[in-house]
């Protein structure tokens, strides 16, 4: 078994005994395929959920705020499971070429376009990465909506919705501002599925 299945099983085990987790259309992850996975960000436990959510159907990989290598021992696990640091502020050429480089490889590129943590009912604007990444990587995005209070033995629910391609985007100079547009516009969709959610109509 190797260390991400270990992890992987783990994580599972936490999510059935601890949580109602129940996971919604996940025919809609491509099986194989540049892929995003795009969700919204409200807690901790939202990289968990969405990795039990996937399971083994795609290898996958995260992009995480590089505050959480400098804990020594987090820094050793995280680096085993390939997930990539990035300096939010100023993510860096190489970091840039390591994501596309994950995305080429066909891992499933997890990320959370607020990029941090937005609690309750609100949301934060989308970052431009999440545009730039998938035009840059040709990548579908497929919008994850998770829906859960966190409290133990509580529900949990991730829905996948449907892939998102910005193909027609491929050949175009885009502006910074043409990045966030399009961000927001996936952040819509992972927002209006989170309100369907909440309302009981998926």
């Amino acid at each position: 078994m190797t260390f991400y299945n270990f992890v992987l099983k783990l994580f599972r085990a936490f999510t059935k005994t601890f949580f109602k987790f129940e996971v919604i259309g996940i025919e809609n992850i491509p099986s194989e395929g540049k892929t995003i996975i795009a969700a919204n960000h409200k807690s901790n436990f939202d990289p968990i959920f969405v990795a039990c959510a996937v399971n083994k159907k795609r290898k996958m990989t995260a992009i995480g705020k590089e505050e959480l290598f400098k804990n020594k021992l987090l820094s050793l696990v995280l680096n085993k499971l390939e997930i990539i640091p990035i300096n939010r502020e100023n993510p860096g050429l190489n970091t840039i070429k390591r994501i596309l480089k994950y995305i080429k490889n066909e891992y499933a590129l997890v990320m959370f376009p607020e990029g941090t943590r937005t609690k309750g009912e609100d949301f934060s604007d989308a970052k431009a990465g999440i545009s730039l990444f998938a035009i840059k990587g040709k990548a579908v995005v497929v919008p994850c909506t998770i829906y859960s209070s966190y409290k133990l033995f509580s529900k949990a629910k991730v829905y996948f919705g449907e892939p998102i391609s910005l193909e027609q985007y491929y050949k175009q100079k885009l502006t910074s501002e043409d990045h966030e547009k399009i961000a927001g516009e996936i952040m819509d969709v992972i927002k209006d599925n989170y309100h369907k959610l909440s309302n009981g109509d998926l």
